[in-house]
């Protein structure tokens, strides 16, 4: 990823104001304000959580504004404006959406130009001041409530609009943290993403193979409470059912996981599709499971943890997990020449 910085401003959108503080000057982009930005571009782009979006249907005037701006230089000012006022607007729907600083950029990532919407919500910071105490010197901490995200910190919402005219099937990527957070079903975790954006995230298979990996392990847990102890022997199907297979039809993992358990198949069946896996079959993305499910992390209700790779977890010669008859688990750990402490 190469991102080379064109242009930037920031504006002040107060809450406690009647209309947002609008910066009628550019910001002078330095050395060190360059590495700044392009850091949290970089990073925002590359978080977990970030989402291939589509603007949806009918007028939306972020979406009009960011590609004049990408295509009219002088109107990127004006442009920055209109989009503080949309989210200035949208942040005054519900009491609980904080004040906060927004800076918007335009950039290039490789040859294609983007406009990056970046939310900075404000973080504390300490610093020391110094006074003279006649002679000596008074050396004290004060707090700065105020403070823009650090570089190695996240922002929590942001956005990065693509030309009109990209060939590619999505309009923008959207990074929301607060959804997932708290559920996009609250007013709070929608006014980004819907009232501000107007924009739908798009669901492609990395987005599939996450949902299936997060909500199949809810269902599990709370199959466990009601009293369905034995579906926790189903883990380790979808574990080796995401590493081992290219595509995931959810009938027949179903099918596979419960047998002639129609009422599992059924509650399983429905709780996905209520949580959006809301097709027949899905390609899993196997550069997500290679870097997140290489290891096997097991957390045991006595206060142990145990995390192993994911090749050991289903040698039996070297690991296993028994069940008891009354119903607890016992696991083994064997053929182990040394023991090290970290």
């Amino acid at each position: 990823m190469s991102i080379s910085i064109n242009r930037a401003i920031i504006h002040v959108l107060d809450k406690e104001s009647e209309e947002p503080l609008l910066n009628s000057h550019e910001l002078h982009l330095d050395e060190d304000l360059e590495q700044y930005l392009e850091k949290h571009i970089t990073k925002s782009l590359s978080d977990e959580e970030a989402r291939k979006g589509r603007f949806k249907e009918g007028m939306n005037i972020v979406r009009e504004t960011a590609f004049r701006m990408i295509h009219e230089t002088d109107y990127f000012l004006e442009g920055s404006k209109e989009i503080a006022r949309q989210l200035f607007k949208a942040m005054k729907t519900n009491n609980s959406i904080s004040s906060t600083d927004l800076i918007v950029a335009s950039y290039f990532n490789e040859d294609e130009p983007f406009i990056a919407i970046l939310k900075m919500d404000y973080t504390t910071s300490y610093i020391h001041e110094i006074e003279m105490d006649g002679s000596d010197f008074k050396i004290y901490i004060k707090k700065q409530e105020i403070s823009l995200p650090a570089p190695n910190q996240k922002i929590q919402k942001c956005a990065f609009i693509r030309d009109c005219f990209s060939n590619d099937e999505h309009d923008l990527i959207i990074l929301d943290n607060q959804i997932y957070a708290k559920g996009d079903k609250e007013p709070v975790a929608q006014f980004f993403l819907h009232t501000f954006l107007g924009a739908d995230l798009m669901m492609d298979s990395r987005a599939y193979t996450k949902l299936f990996k997060k909500e199949t392990e809810n269902w599990i847990r709370e199959k466990v409470k009601e009293g369905e102890d034995h579906i926790e022997d189903i883990r380790e199907l979808v574990i080796n059912t995401i590493r081992q297979e290219d595509e995931i039809d959810l009938v027949s993992f179903s099918q596979n996981a419960f047998g002639t358990k129609q009422y599992l198949h059924e509650d399983f069946q429905t709780a996905m599709q209520e949580k959006g896996l809301d097709v027949e079959k899905f390609e899993v993305d196997k550069d997500w499971v290679e870097k997140k499910l290489c290891k096997v992390k097991l957390k045991i209700d006595s206060g142990i943890e145990v995390v192993v790779d994911y090749e050991v977890f289903n040698e039996k010669e070297r690991f296993e997990i028994l069940r008891n008859p009354d119903g607890t688990r016992t696991i083994i750990i064997k053929n182990i020449n040394n023991i090290f402490e970290r």
